[in-house]
Formats: structure tokens, sequence, C-alpha cells
């Protein structure tokens, strides 16, 4: 069977929560390292951005139209569920990961220390600090939201497989570590995901030094 070659940095959230999703349908895939702006990338994305991916004659970009042709074209599990209810479950807290979340949490907070821009190099505290009150409020509102041991459900879904890499990420930060350790659901929920083949099997190497 032909693989599915997901085009992008590994390291990237958005790239992995596409490899989750390829790796619960038990779809052959490929990881093709590439940074944004490169010609693997430009060749599909018309902005450069990451993931990109190619199947046989299918090339697509966004990883959530990545991840829709991944659920439709192959068997396994589905990511968004036939129930109307609960299909909107999932849409809505993908929805509110992509649109709100994840820019919060990912490229404000946590790039404030990855990606700082500040002329030692040091975490940019101004931004950091500033974004904290809003981290701590997305982090109480997921907490929430996986009392049923998934993100809005009760089975691992599309919005699982999103929400994972931007908590795995986080943890790696002291405050909103701290915040996770406080909350034995959130803890749980992070370690349980971690645990499963499609997140651990996928899990990208550290960043180039």
């Amino acid at each position: 069977m032909t693989p599915v070659e997901i085009i992008g940095l590994p390291q990237s959230n958005y790239v992995w929560a596409v490899r989750i999703a390829c790796a619960e349908k038990g779809a052959p895939h490929v990881s093709v390292p590439a940074p944004p702006h490169s010609p693997a990338v430009t060749a599909i994305h018309p902005f450069g951005r990451i993931p990109a991916m190619r199947h046989g004659a299918v090339s697509l970009f966004e990883s959530r139209a990545i991840c829709a042709y991944v659920d439709r074209a192959f068997d396994g599990p589905a990511l968004v569920p036939a129930d109307a209810q609960k299909a909107g479950a999932t849409e809505q807290w993908t929805s509110l990961l992509l649109s709100v979340m994840e820019p919060l949490l990912i490229r404000t907070y946590l790039f404030g220390y990855m990606f700082p821009g500040t002329p030692d190099g040091g975490p940019d505290r101004a931004r950091i600090d500033g974004a904290l009150p809003d981290v701590a409020r997305h982090l109480a509102l997921i907490e929430g939201a996986v009392a049923h041991r998934y993100l809005g459900g009760d089975a691992f879904t599309m919005a699982d497989a999103y929400l994972m890499p931007v908590l795995f990420y986080l943890r790696t930060t002291p405050e909103a570590c701290r915040l996770i350790q406080q909350s034995a659901r959130l803890s749980g929920y992070i370690d349980r995901q971690m645990a499963r083949a499609s997140v651990r099997d996928t899990a990208p190497p550290p960043p180039a030094a």
C-alpha cells in the first residue's frame, strides 16, 4: 500500500497531530522532515506552511484537511464519530483548539520560551507573563472537558490528536507544568495518551541543536 507522506518538521504540533491521526487509522505513513517554505512544502502549500501531504496522486495542505482525508481514506476507528452529537462535540473542540487555544498556548506562551527574539536569547518574560492568566484559564477548561477520559467525549477523536502535542509541549515549561501537576485529571489524561501507541510511536525527536 502506498504510504502517506507527511511533509514538515516532525516537532511541529500540527505535523505530530496528523501523524497521530494516521497511526490511529492504521494508515501507513512516512515522515518527510522539511521546514516551512522549503521547496518540498511550497510545492504543495501556497503559503509554505506545514504540514503538507502527498499520497500517490493526491496532494493536500492544511492539517485539518489532511486529517479529514486520512479519516475517510482508511479503515480503522473513526476520528470524527458518526453520531451527530458526538461529531458535533469533536468538531467543537477541534475548532476551539485550532482557532483560540493553540495560538495562545503555543504561538504566544510557548514560543516566548522557544523563539523569544530577545537580545540575549532568554525567555520573553513580558510575553510569557502576559499570557499566563489565559494559559491557566485554558488549562482549566481542558481539565473539565477531559472528565470522561477524552476531550469532550468517551473515545479518542481528532480533538485528542490535536490536543496531545499541545499539552506535551506545555509540560516542558515551568508555569504550565505546575498548573498541569496540580490537576490529577489533566496529568492522568496526558499520561494515558502518551502511553497510547499512536501518540508514543509518533513522538518527535528533540529539535536539532
